[in-house]
């Protein structure tokens, strides 16, 4: 089973409304991504959420996707990933070998072709339990890893992040070269929502 879990909670906006309410073509930015990973193949779309995070659950859900509205703010990304992977696990119970994508929702043009690609790597991608697409040297979103990695994770000291977790297993993981850019691109300001219409048209 192929999962993907996509933070928002935590998520401060200088927009005026939560960035990912803003509208992209026909439907809003949080749409926009949980389509792309419908498309890309995966069918159960996590998006977690801060406590204020209702407006942004109803359109997770009218999008195809589940919304945790997390009842306490989190202190980071990666308390925030826990949550998630928490309610994933309460609900599917997934195997050692079953996979989740991690992408923060603020990545507005990561394309459905790129999701396949990186799944049709994890078919072929050996002993490597964490694959992470690369494009022109730079890493980006979404990262793809082992259910496996739950456990672990939660044993891992609470004072670091997913980064170091990730450093920490880079025996296991597979850097997937991908030409489309989209990997990288997030959203954090309004120069950046403008490139972002501007890409989009």
């Amino acid at each position: 089973m192929v999962f993907a879990l996509l933070p928002a909670a935590g998520q401060s906006s200088r927009m005026g409304r939560p960035k990912l309410s803003l509208p992209l073509g026909d439907r809003t930015i949080l749409e926009q991504v949980v389509r792309t990973f419908h498309e890309g193949g995966v069918r159960e779309v996590l998006v977690v959420l801060n406590p204020a995070g209702e407006e942004l659950a109803a359109l997770a859900k009218k999008a195809g996707a589940h919304a945790l509205v997390l009842a306490d703010a989190t202190a980071d990304m990666r308390a925030t990933v826990e949550h998630g992977l928490d309610w994933l696990e309460a609900r599917f119970r997934p195997k050692p070998d079953d996979l989740w994508m991690l992408c923060p929702a603020d990545h507005p043009v990561l394309e459905a072709g790129v999701i396949r690609q990186l799944l049709t790597a994890w078919e072929n991608r050996g002993d490597n339990d964490i694959l992470i697409p690369v494009c022109n040297g730079q890493r980006g979103h979404p990262a793809v890893i082992a259910w496996r990695h739950h456990g672990g994770l939660r044993a891992f000291s609470v004072d670091l992040g997913l980064n170091v977790y990730l450093r920490q297993h880079a025996d296991q993981t597979l850097e997937v070269p991908v030409k489309s850019d989209s990997i990288l691109f997030d959203l954090d300001t309004p120069e950046d929502y403008v490139r972002l219409l501007q890409r989009w048209e």
